[in-house]
């Protein structure tokens, strides 16, 4: 599958069937998110997966979306290292969360590319991941993405495309026009 055809293809996933990941589908996808491009090639991310049943209960219960983390048969929690990048966006917010962003898109659609599905959830009790996993200080994390095979094809969640707004409503050349 190439790149345009995943990132078309590519829904957030709703339900898991129960089989295990592959270990070597794991590291596939984990390594794209290691190759994704960052600011002065700093790489402030870290990846932890989770696939201990109960760790992914303890995780399940530090979110609001907990039935799809311990559903899932892995969970793949990913952090920022904020020593590791100094950098800010235009003088004014911390560049590490969007090159972990962009890290975890790149591991999403190199998911979808292998036939997995994953969901990106963001609310989470940060002190709780925190406890779960002996996170130290300075360690950041940005998000808990449950991993596996989707149930019909990924079905349930709005199809590519759908609800998005036109090109017209975001694109503009030479000048900000809205």
């Amino acid at each position: 599958m190439d790149v345009l055809e995943a990132i078309r293809s590519f829904r957030p996933c709703l339900q898991y069937q129960p089989r295990p990941v592959p270990p070597e589908l794991l590291k596939t996808v984990l390594s794209a998110a290691r190759l994704a491009p960052s600011q002065r090639n700093l790489q402030p991310w870290r990846f932890v997966v989770v696939q201990d049943d109960e760790r992914k209960r303890l995780l399940a219960q530090a979110s609001n979306r907990g039935k799809l983390i311990a559903e899932a048969p892995a969970v793949i929690v990913a952090f920022a290292v904020e020593e590791d990048i100094p950098v800010t966006i235009g003088g004014y917010i911390s560049a590490y969360p969007l090159d972990v962003a962009v890290a975890i898109n790149l591991l999403q659609l190199a998911a979808v590319a292998e036939g997995l599905g994953t969901n990106w959830i963001i609310e989470f009790h940060e002190d709780k991941v925190r406890a779960v996993l002996h996170v130290p200080e300075g360690i950041h994390p940005i998000a808990v993405i449950p991993i596996g095979f989707p149930v019909n094809g990924g079905a349930g969640a709005k199809a590519p495309g759908e609800g998005r707004k036109s090109p017209d409503e975001i694109i503009a050349y030479n000048e900000y026009p809205w």
